[in-house]
């Protein structure tokens, strides 16, 4: 089996719901990009209408327009609130419910959610004055009233739990003060901050502790939703079990509650790198990299349990086939979710010819990596279950080297209340011929003095045979002109025309030898060392500052890039240069390990690297205040942090990158194997 490509998700589930909740919370107008359009976030959405709210879909971009008269102008809803299968949009709505003052509203869900606890946070909450008819499952009628001052201490790990207390609080407009001893996942708080909502959260001896204090003010924001990572999660899974390939998975989640199982699957010994880009909505997300791996069983602890316990049908699924002993305990929350995943798991496991130890709170088996299952495997109306016995049907048709399918699966529509897209990234994967976009050949590296942008760009152009151009040069040779006619690089308008009109009639080539490398002539005269001068290097300001010389290099190197494939580096080549370019890397590093390197670099070492440091901080904060061409990455950049990494580990990411770009010209240039051409 070869898994070879490169996916991305669909919004968080988690963050998608939140976001709804979140936009309807506040007054006016806020976007939600990359929703999830799927039956369980979609319902959390209906439910924000039916209290009031002017919802626009943009089904094509996954984007939505949310229009609220904010929390106060809320109307009791005229019809109940189904939420599907969703145990999140039922909690966290019974929660934010109970704390509208005179707001009352039923609350339902299908077959499977009735079935499901909801005591857990009607209980708590009724401590403090809210009111539910019954408070055991639903459906449930929610009465808000002005609540108490909430103080709670919450053992269970719920971030559902946590999550209706604290939009309770909101919504009453009161105080909270929480106690944490199991932490769970975060992002309520995160996305609250986000809106505008301070948060108090500090370490205790058994978790955190939480405050809030009103009045509170969510203000309208664009959330821009991060890629599902538990979603991700059985892709990950998929290309550790594969033969042969890589998968490169792009902006997804990384919240360390949610991110976890990464670090369980690295400890059974899963090639996995994960490269952190940058913040979202009050979240930190990225990309993941992964390639085929030999796993070995472990016992995973019960503290990490609450950050990997939607990850553990997956997971146990890896421990099938890994070697050696894999196990869990203290996850007795897996048996109150869409079903009782420890039971199903257990029958479908049995089922197939695996023997497996059930506890009240996890399970034991022993894996094998060459292991073929056979048999049928029941849902249990649960779409994690179905999601991770495909995983192990594929590896199953691998080790057998057959077509035929193995393990019978009922129930696979229950994949569309979370994840819709599933068999179409999964037939993707599993399909050698992966569509191509038609764009350009170029591939542009930006960021910071010693960063490291330039040896990347350097390793592509020799491994690859692209064509690597120095814009720098280019703004040298101007300066080189500029004082040879007006002894100045900064020139008046007048002289500005002048210069150009010069330039009309005498332009600078740039072309390349044979070697791919870098020539700039004017009227047949080659420019050399003359460009490195220590008054060029004094003077290039003036010139690499003014709009009108920018455009000039920038037209200059894109006609380049009509001929060659090309790599360029600089501060503003994603961003201004080429922001159509497929590919684009920003470099960046901490300050001291910039400042090493180039102190390294230095034939003269007798400043230090405080002094050095300072310099560097004083040309990036110059470079990031430039009116024209400065210093910032584009908004689809993929961030490389070097600090950590060789040239040669940065590269192989690069080339990952690379190997996994969608665009034709690029795939075409990469496969020239070596041999230097015009596209």
């Amino acid at each position: 089996m070869e898994i070879f490509g490169q996916l991305e998700f669909p919004g968080d589930k988690s963050l998608s719901h939140r976001a709804a909740i979140l936009a309807a919370m506040a007054e006016g107008e806020s976007t939600i990009e990359n929703f999830l359009w799927a039956e369980d976030t979609l319902n959390t959405l209906r439910a924000m209408e039916l209290l009031g709210c002017e919802v626009k879909k943009d089904e094509k971009r996954k984007k939505i327009y949310l229009n609220s008269p904010g929390i106060k102008g809320w109307k009791s809803p005229r019809e109940k609130i189904d939420v599907g299968n969703s145990g999140t949009g039922a909690r966290l709505l019974l929660g934010l419910l109970s704390g509208c003052e005179g707001l009352s509203a039923r609350i339902d869900g299908d077959e499977s959610l009735r079935k499901r606890p909801m005591g857990r946070v009607c209980e708590p909450l009724s401590l403090f004055g809210a009111q539910f008819t019954p408070k055991d499952f639903l459906p449930i009628e929610v009465h808000g009233r002005k609540l108490k001052d909430i103080a709670y201490r919450e053992d269970l790990g719920s971030a559902q739990v946590k999550s209706a207390l604290i939009l309770a609080a909101i919504a009453s407009s009161t105080r909270l003060y929480l106690e944490e001893v199991c932490p769970s996942r975060d992002h309520t708080e995160n996305m609250l901050r986000f809106a505008g909502v301070g948060i108090s959260k500090r370490p205790s001896e058994q978790g955190y502790v939480m405050e809030m204090h009103p009045p509170y003010a969510l203000s309208p924001r664009n959330y821009h939703i991060w890629g599902d990572v538990s979603s991700a999660a059985f892709f990950v899974v998929l290309a550790l079990l594969a033969e042969r390939g890589e998968l490169l998975i792009r902006n997804v989640l990384l919240n360390p509650y949610r991110s976890r199982y990464l670090d369980i699957l690295k400890q059974m010994g899963g090639n996995i790198q994960i490269l952190e880009q940058k913040e979202r909505c009050g979240e930190r997300g990225g990309d993941i990299l992964v390639r085929p791996s030999s796993l070995r069983g472990i016992t995973i602890e019960p503290k990490d349990i609450p950050s990997i316990i939607d990850e553990l049908p997956i997971l146990t699924i890896a421990g099938v086939f890994a070697e050696g002993n894999f196990s869990f305990r203290g996850a007795k929350e897996l048996r109150v979710k869409e079903s009782d995943r420890i039971s199903a798991l257990v029958q479908n496991l049995k089922a197939l010819g695996v023997e497996v130890e059930e506890y009240p709170d996890g399970l034991s088996l022993e894996g094998q990596s060459t292991r073929i299952l056979k048999g049928n495997v029941q849902s249990f109306m649960d779409h994690r279950i179905v999601m991770s016995f495909e995983i192990a049907q594929l590896k199953s048709k691998s080790n057998a080297k057959t077509n035929e399918e193995l393990v019978k699966i009922e129930g696979r529509n229950w994949v569309n209340t979370s994840f819709p897209d599933f068999y179409e990234k999964l037939n993707y994967l599993l399909n050698p011929q992966k569509p191509l976009e038609d764009t350009m050949a170029v591939v542009t590296f930006d960021g910071p003095a010693g960063s490291g942008k330039s040896s990347l760009a350097k390793k592509v152009a020799d491994k690859y045979a692209f064509y690597q151009i120095d814009s720098g040069a280019i703004y040298r040779a101007l300066t080189y002109l500029a004082l040879k006619h007006y002894q100045k690089s900064e020139l008046s308008q007048e002289e500005k025309g002048q210069f150009f009109e010069f330039l009309e009639r005498n332009p600078l080539i740039l072309s390349f030898n044979g070697q791919r490398q870098q020539l700039l002539e004017q009227n047949g005269q080659l420019f050399g060392a003359e460009l490195r001068s220590r008054e060029v290097a004094l003077h290039i300001k003036g010139i690499a500052d003014d709009p009108d010389f920018r455009h000039y290099v920038n037209k200059l190197v894109r006609q380049a890039a009509e001929k060659f494939p090309v790599v360029v580096d600089g501060r503003d080549m994603g961003t201004v240069v080429f922001p159509e370019a497929p590919l684009k890397f920003f470099v960046t590093a901490t300050l001291e390990v910039r400042a090493r390197r180039r102190l390294a670099e230095m034939a003269d070492q007798t400043i230090s690297l405080s002094e050095l440091m300072r310099e560097i901080a004083e040309r990036d904060r110059q470079d990031e205040s430039r009116p024209y061409g400065s210093l910032k990455p584009a908004e689809d950049a993929i961030f490389l942090d070097t600090t950590h990494y060789d040239l040669d580990e940065t590269f192989s990411i690069v080339e990952a990158y690379l190997r996994q770009c969608p665009s034709r010209a690029l795939q075409i240039a990469l496969n020239r194997e070596g041999k230097p051409n015009e596209l």
